[in-house]
């Protein structure tokens, strides 16, 4: 019985490891059916990728500027309702955010580590772009490292990039104890899917980031960092300053702020991705517009 006891207490620190998990805001719901009777209701919808379905939730102004905002891991569309709530973006902005393959309403396609895989799976929504302009791809965490993969992978479709608390770097993202401890078998049968499915995300970063070819960004980049975070490396950020070499780079660096400045610095992060939305008319085939 002791010896179960002192693994219960190990899973719940590997629950609060994962404190990356995006949760819905305070006095906002997690349903956005509950929405239909408000101006500005999100709406549902989702898109085939090969035998798998990518769920979303979409606000704003269809024509507008289309920003895509991607969840880290675990996490789902409701880490960003702050936002898909904003007057400020619904006025300027078509909105979606997502829930990656693996997680939230997507989930049933199991656990998709592969940057690739995500990538492609979200370059799908390219398609709901009723703009001139290209999309603006705003990601939290890991949801912010698979966005360097969509913005070098389609260059002709992504203009801007907002990556807040991601990881760029394979040599300070090798997997941690827990990492490996939650790989085992019984810990697997322990922890919920989403956690499973981060796990195997979080074990693959290292190879995934290794694979990014960041000398191909020829895109404004913004990187939002908080210098007091626990979870990626502000080395990072020096990093991406010695590799994004063809990159419009902006660094936006905070002295007391952790991991989770997307949900403690809202108004702040607003601005940023405000700065980034395109305002002229631009041809979608010209990679430099």
């Amino acid at each position: 019985m002791h010896n179960v006891l002192k693994f219960s207490a190990l899973i719940v620190v590997l629950l609060v490891a994962y404190g990356c998990a995006p949760l819905p805001q305070a006095g906002l719901s997690s349903d956005p059916s509950s929405e239909k009777d408000t101006p500005n209701r999100f709406i549902q919808g989702s898109v085939s990728y090969q035998d798998q379905t990518l769920h979303f939730v979409e606000s704003g102004t269809p024509g507008k500027p289309l920003v895509i905002f991607i969840h880290g891991t675990p996490g789902s569309w409701q880490g960003y309702q702050a936002y898909l709530r904003n007057p400020q973006l619904q006025s300027t902005a078509h909105m979606i955010a997502i829930d990656r393959l693996g997680f939230g309403e997507s989930a049933g396609s199991g656990p998709r580590p592969s940057f690739e895989v995500q990538a492609q799976s979200i370059s799908k929504l390219f398609e709901r772009n009723q703009s001139p302009h290209k999309v603006t791809i705003v990601g939290h965490s890991l949801g912010g490292s698979i966005g360097y993969r969509i913005a070098i992978d389609y260059p002709h479709s992504v203009g801007a990039l907002v990556a807040i608390s991601s990881a760029i770097s394979a040599d300070l993202s090798a997997p941690r104890w827990y990492n490996h401890l939650a790989k085992l078998g019984i810990s697997r049968w322990l922890l919920p899917d989403e956690l499973n499915a981060a796990n195997a995300e979080m074990m693959r970063l290292e190879t995934q980031l290794d694979a990014l070819e960041l000398s191909a960004l020829r895109i404004p980049v913004t990187i939002i960092q908080g210098d007091k975070d626990k979870l990626v490396n502000v080395a990072n950020v020096a990093y991406a300053q010695q590799t994004l070499l063809h990159a419009t780079l902006r660094v936006r660096r905070f002295t007391n702020a952790g991991h989770f400045l997307l949900w403690k610095q809202v108004d702040m992060v607003v601005k940023e991705i405000l700065h980034l939305l395109p305002t002229q008319e631009c041809n979608l085939e010209q990679v430099s517009c």
